[in-house]
Formats: C-alpha cells, structure tokens, sequence
C-alpha cells in the first residue's frame, strides 16, 4: 500500500497543473495516468494568452521561448457566405496573444515540472476500484497489474479527460461528450506563421474549421461541432475535412500543396459543466472531465490549467483544516463558478446564436466596416476579453448599425 495525501487520477494539463502546485507547497502528491509521456492529444494545440501566464508560473517561460512556438499575429475569420475578414489586432508589434503548442509537448512539459517540485508520477496505470474506508481516507487499486497496485490517500483530484471514465465510476458524470472534432497535422503550408483561422460553414455551425500553423511551414488543421447537429445531419467529420481542404477557397489558397503528416484523427469534448458534480466527500473533479471546455471555440487548455490549480488550492486548504467532507470541499465548486461557469453561461449562449447562419454572415460584415467591432469580437473569441462584453448595448448596436 502506497500513502499519499492527495491522489491525482489523469496528467493532462488539469491533472499535471494541480500536481505541481500541491507538491511545491510540500503535499506528497502522487499522479497516475494510464498512458506513459511524451503521450499524444488530439487537439486543436491553442493556448491563449492569459494562460501563458499560467505556464509561467510554473516555470515554462523559457521552455517556451527557447522552443519558439508560434505566436501568430493575424486572424482571418470567414462566414458562411463566404464573406471574410482579414485582421491584425492594434497591439505592440511584440505583444503575443496566444501560442499554438502540439500537445505532445505540452502536456509532457507540465508534467515534467510536476515531477521537479516533487510530485510522484505513475505512469501505465489504470485505476479500477474506488472506496473510501474511513472519512480521511480514499482508496484506490489498479488491477491491470501483477500484484494489484494500491494506493491510499485523503484527498482524490479526478481529472481523466473527456471520457471520464473514472470519474463516472464516482457517479459524478451525468452525461456523454456534447461536441466532436477532427484535426490533422500538414506540412508544406503556404502563407507564413503569422495567420490563425477560423472559418464558419452553415452546415457545421455552431462549429467551424480551423487552420493554426506551428512553425516551419507546419499547420494544425480540422473542424468540429456538437455531436447533436453531427448527429442530425450525417456529417462525417473526416470526409467534411477534406471537402473543407478542397474547396473552401481560403483553405484550398493555403493548403493546396500541403500533405498530411500522419493521419486524421477524432476526438469528443466535454462542455456541459452542469451535467457534472465536481465535488464529493474526499473528492475534486477538474478539467475535461469536469466539462469544462468552451462551447464557444472547443478551447479547453486554459479551463484545464485554471481548474487544476484551482483544485489544489482548495486540496492544501482541506489538508490544514483536516476536513475533506464534501462541504469543506464546497468552495471549490464556487470557484468554478465564478472563474469559469459565469463566463460559460455566456459563451454557450453565443453558441447558440451562431448557430444561425445569418448571425455570423452580419458579425463578419460589420467586423469589414468596423474595426472597433472586429477586435472586440476577436479578442472574444480568443479570450483577451470577456464574452459579455459582446453582449453589451454599445457592441449590440454597432452590429445593428449600418
């Protein structure tokens, strides 16, 4: 029997961020995946710019930098009607809002750094029983394993993704994942690092297709939407993919002669926060599993790091008080709230505005004739700024107007 005080299920950004920052306040920490890293992710590999910080903080500034990741400076957002909008924020030449970072380095980075400050990492294994002998304590078997593994601690962080499949043996998950994409990795694609795009097609919305270069004439590129309209419109996503590639023209002018690196591959996201209780005796739910992804742009790396030293805050706090109810624990849900659900409300309800086509078609018109709409609208979407301000009299009339 392994004894921790804290037991985090899952090392993806939420799990690794909550690790590092429970062991560098001296929390004997352990982190369990069944994957062993470097480990691929399928996403669309953006990191937006307030979360950078997030990385800072835990010692990533010079990884960062010495890797150079992309950082592009240009956004070209498409409706549609085929209307577009080709667009440089009015911010310092050196002033960076957002990273494209594969997630095969990223996630090994954090987790790396979760080791330094003293986190145990135990990869290749999957846990398969939960129970919770006393009220401080939980404890946890993996019997893939030759004896079994077990492992006893006061506090659990769930944080195993969007399948969250333990995190339902919890019965805490009340539902299935609510969007779907795909995403590719090309290499010979022409014009530059600088472009980021976004590119929205009546049958695909509220989702959109994306092109994110990397660096070296390399771009992450793929589409998504929710699983409802996938659903009630027979989309297949990898076909939609290629028909995307082919014949949307800002696509084809860029990816004409690129080539698939690999293959296609599809992932579901969690965005349905109320669908999930994140919190329970002895028991923290962060991250994916958490359904915190934006319903709004499928973003859901920021979400994951902000709930993950979130958890572990308020794991530190329950650790001094010696009290790991479900209502010592409470604030944590709070917290999610504030810093993440009240801004969620909001972004599922832009959802579903976009999912009308017509919406989109005026936001890109406007944005053409307006150039203090547009950058509201881009800092929105690439979360500079918050989504109510899209919501406000003074951004609604100027949408209305002309």
């Amino acid at each position: 029997m392994k004894k921790y005080d804290v037991i985090i299920v899952g090392a993806g950004p939420a799990g690794a961020t909550a690790a590092f920052h429970l062991a560098r306040a001296g929390v004997k920490t352990a982190l369990v995946d069944k994957q062993t890293f470097p480990r691929d992710k399928v996403c669309g590999d953006g990191v937006v710019a307030r979360i950078l910080t997030r990385l800072e903080k835990m010692g990533l500034s010079n990884w960062i930098e010495t890797y150079g990741f992309n950082a592009p400076q240009e956004l070209l957002f498409s409706a549609p009607n085929g209307e577009a909008l080709r667009f440089q924020p009015d911010y310092r030449s050196n002033f960076c809002y957002g990273r494209v970072i594969p997630r095969l380095e990223l996630d090994a980075a954090i987790v790396g750094q979760a080791v330094k400050a003293g986190a145990e990492l135990l990869e290749g294994v999957k846990l398969s029983e939960f129970s919770r002998p006393a009220v401080d304590t939980v404890r946890l078997v993996s019997n893939g394993r030759t004896p079994p593994l077990s492992l006893e601690s006061k506090l659990l962080i769930s944080a195993d993704g969007v399948h969250a499949g333990f995190t339902k043996k919890l019965g805490l998950v009340k539902s299935e994942p609510d969007l779907v994409a795909v995403r590719g990795y090309f290499d010979n694609v022409s014009g530059g690092d600088e472009l980021l795009e976004f590119h929205y097609d009546a049958s695909l919305t509220p989702g959109y297709a994306w092109i994110f270069p990397l660096t070296g004439g390399r771009a992450n590129v793929g589409l998504g939407t929710s699983v409802t309209r996938s659903r009630q419109r027979g989309i297949n996503l990898r076909q939609k993919l290629n028909e995307f590639i082919q014949t949307n023209r800002y696509a084809a002018e860029r990816l004409g002669g690129a080539r698939l690196e690999g293959s296609v591959r599809g992932y579901p996201l969690r965005s349905n926060m109320k669908s999930v209780t994140p919190v329970a005796d002895n028991v923290l739910v962060a991250g994916e599993a958490a359904g915190l992804v934006n319903p709004l742009n499928g973003e859901g790396i920021g979400t994951a790091i902000l709930s993950g030293e979130l958890a572990a805050q308020r794991a530190i706090e329950a650790l001094q008080a010696g009290d790991y109810s479900k209502d010592a624990l409470a604030p944590y849900m709070a917290d999610l709230g504030q810093h993440i659900g009240r801004h969620h409300a909001i972004f599922r309800f832009l959802q579903k505005l976009i999912g009308w086509p017509s919406v989109t078609n005026r936001l890109v018109q406007r944005a053409r004739h307006d150039r203090t709409f547009a950058q509201t609208l881009f800092e929105v979407i690439i979360e500079m700024r918050p989504p109510a301000d899209l919501l406000k009299p003074g951004f609604i009339g100027r949408w209305l107007a002309g």
